[in-house]
């Protein structure tokens, strides 16, 4: 029976999640999925699903990963596991299930905002302010620019977008002329 991607994440993701519940040690396994991601390159993804790429190679990876961000003793056997059972592949879902289940259990959803220029500090403060209060949650933004947009800003919380950016009003708006108002 063939297994699909997101049931293999879901269930190293939940492995790893429980195993650090049970230790009390959230905080680090957040921080260090939050480090492994940040250095999961596409390289680095297609090195992981080479099939000409031997175990003992993306083994010595694994270990590599290990030492150079100094994982946790938890975190580690849970790469040297996925390097035995050949599932460094699906690293980058497994540990974005891992942030997912811990933003849960810590009552924190993550909201993806992309503007035309970068925000100062005072506006990502009251933009997260503005998204507490509406969520109800703590929010961790992840802020990224995307000059197309012109101006105004795209907000992504889970499946909601909220879409303020002139691009997509100049869009709106040449659809409403062009169809003669």
């Amino acid at each position: 029976m063939k297994v699909s991607t997101g049931q293999l994440a879901r269930r190293y993701a939940t492995a790893l999640f429980e195993s650090a519940l049970e230790s009390k040690e959230i905080d680090t396994l957040a921080k260090e999925a939050e480090s492994l991601l940040a250095v999961i390159s596409p390289e680095l993804e297609k090195f992981f699903a080479s099939p000409a790429r031997s175990l003992a190679e993306k083994d010595q990876m694994a270990q590599l990963l290990i030492e150079k961000l100094k994982l946790s003793q938890q975190t580690a056997r849970a790469l040297k596991l996925m390097s035995e059972n050949n599932r460094l592949v699906f690293l980058k879902p497994v540990l974005k299930r891992v942030l997912a289940r811990i933003d849960s259990f810590k009552n924190v959803v993550r909201a993806q905002v992309k503007t035309a220029t970068q925000l100062a500090g005072a506006e990502i403060a009251e933009l997260e302010k503005v998204l507490v209060k509406a969520t109800g949650q703590s929010v961790v933004l992840e802020c990224e620019t995307e000059p197309e947009l012109r101006a105004g800003m795209v907000v992504k919380i889970g499946t909601r977008q909220i879409d303020a950016s002139l691009k997509t009003r100049l869009a709106n708006l040449k659809d409403t002329l062009s169809q003669g108002v």
